[in-house]
């Protein structure tokens, strides 16, 4: 151990500046492995395959030593001019860039070079690394924490708690993979077993089901891993579809999900649902007047429905990635502890994109928007889900004849068009012409589909329940848990007609 001013132990990758200084950190045997740290360098000096084998996996910032980072950090500009990491090289390098007193010298060098190793244990001898600098993070991260609980400025005790899992969190993602590529060979008898299980499966939809019957064949539902935008102007019923084909999926399939809502508050959101599954009219529900005995039957319907599935609503306003990684963590770890070890998240729902707050300000909104997308794209792939996400077209598509919308529109928005897999359009006619021949419908149009075809699809859409059905399928439907014989009978679920004087009978 060295006590010199210079042994700061400072990880460039972290950024807690507020808590780089070395002398608070006690730099026992948990913190530090100096023996494996000389090896890994005696090994590179050595052994000409040995730093594309560590390539990747370790970093300078691993090193506990000031001397070991600054003869990696060498070691790295020299491999990265093609050149040897033999001793001669490297202590000339070290000269050029007068680091060699530095790093004690010659003396110092001779040293390394002299230490025993096993190259077959290199990998070993990194993980032995990786470990110390990993607890050293946490030593970081603790003061970090400590620092901000301390002197909280204008952050309140929710924001506290984010920041600190956040950055607990962000430990054990920097740890690196020593698999950090995958060889045919290793993958392509489970890329054949994958399409033997669909095929045994009869045609079935192998991505998650939105409930659109049209939208699933030409999709194959929504898969994991992928980001699907649904997109248009306002008042189209993007909020409403996604809600729709949540809903959906809560019911049919009873997988749970996560619902962002950087617009509408989770109880305008439950109205919705409850409006579109009891068939009520929103509007009565959003007043709660004229409201009949048979609408109470249906909405206690719908509420034995609702509350047994697993929909959770985050509606906080200027959330930003870091904010939805850390609750779609703190959501998989309950559902996990209630259920089964392999129980998750089905799906994430985001709306909107454009409000979704990004890390730090950019030099233009295009560049902003550029980042969110794919944040979100990466959420999808990190926890193997697929995210759907709303996002508005521009103004554009107002200024011309044929306003449905194309692509064009989307490519002020940053890169959503690069980053989506899916994009789906909704262009209701009605709501530009009130005479229009399509009342009623609207287009769902695929415009683009990384994984198969693109197309276009009608749906049904009834305004005042908010509601998209597959076309000519608009009747009200009990949900299956509740006891049919438990409803009035009836053909119009909007029928005012007062059955008794409308109080709820329950």
């Amino acid at each position: 151990m060295h006590s010199d001013s210079d042994d700061e132990l400072y990880d460039s990758r972290a950024g807690y500046d507020d808590v780089r200084d070395s002398q608070t950190l006690n730099l026992n045997e948990a913190l530090t492995n100096l023996d494996a740290e000389r090896a890994i360098l005696a090994c590179l000096m050595k052994e000409e395959s040995a730093w594309d084998r560590l390539t990747g996996l370790i970093h300078e910032s691993d090193f506990s030593d000031h001397k070991h980072r600054r003869i990696f950090s060498t070691m790295r500009l020299l491999a990265e001019q093609n050149k040897s990491l033999d001793p001669i090289s490297v202590s000339g390098a070290l000269r050029d860039s007068d680091l060699f007193g530095k790093v004690g010298g010659q003396s110092y060098l001779m040293e390394i070079e002299e230490t025993i190793f096993d190259v077959k244990k290199l990998l070993d001898y990194k993980e032995l690394v990786r470990v110390t600098a990993i607890r050293r993070e946490l030593v970081r991260v603790s003061q970090h924490i400590q620092t901000i609980a301390t002197h909280p400025q204008d952050r309140t005790v929710e924001e506290l708690l984010t920041e600190s899992e956040t950055k607990v969190l962000k430990v054990g993602e920097q740890r690196d993979d020593e698999e950090v590529f995958d060889r045919l060979k290793d993958r392509v008898d489970d890329a054949v077993r994958y399409i033997e299980k669909l095929a045994k499966q009869g045609g079935q939809v192998p991505g998650l089901e939105s409930g659109f019957e049209r939208l699933d064949e030409l999709t194959s539902g929504f898969r994991d891993n992928d980001l699907i935008i649904v997109a248009a102007r306002p008042s189209m019923g993007k909020t409403a579809l996604t809600l729709n084909i949540c809903t959906n999926i809560l019911l049919n399939a009873e997988k749970p999900l996560l619902f962002f809502s950087l617009e509408q508050d989770r109880e305008q959101l439950i109205r919705r649902m409850l409006s579109a599954v009891a068939g009520v009219s929103h509007g009565k529900l959003d007043r709660g007047e004229g409201l009949t005995t048979q609408d109470w039957q249906q909405l206690e319907s719908a509420r034995l429905s609702l509350s047994k599935v697993d929909f959770f609503i985050v509606d906080r306003p200027n959330i930003t990635l870091e904010d939805m990684k850390s609750q779609i963590r703190r959501i998989n770890r309950e559902l996990r502890d209630q259920k089964d070890a392999n129980n998750k998240l089905a799906m994430v729902v985001v709306d909107y994109l454009q409000l979704v707050k990004p890390s730090r300000d950019r030099s233009s909104r295009v560049i902003e928007l550029g980042e969110v997308s794919r944040g979100l794209k990466a959420l999808a792939k990190e926890f193997k889900i697929p995210v759907v996400s709303v996002a508005q077209l521009n103004r554009n598509v107002e200024n011309r004849e044929n306003k449905r919308p194309r692509m064009a529109d989307l490519r002020d928005s940053g890169e959503i068009e690069q980053d989506a897999d899916l994009i789906l359009f909704i262009y209701r006619d009605e709501e530009y012409d009130e005479h229009s021949a399509q009342k009623g419908k609207a287009e769902i149009i695929i415009g683009k589909h990384r994984n198969g075809p693109r197309g276009d699809l009608t749906l049904d859409f009834q305004t005042h329940l908010m509601k998209f059905s597959n076309e000519g399928d608009t009747a009200y439907r009990a949900p299956v848990e509740y006891s049919q014989d438990k409803l009035a009978t009836t053909s119009d679920v909007d029928d005012d007609e007062d059955l008794d004087d409308g109080k709820p009978p329950f």
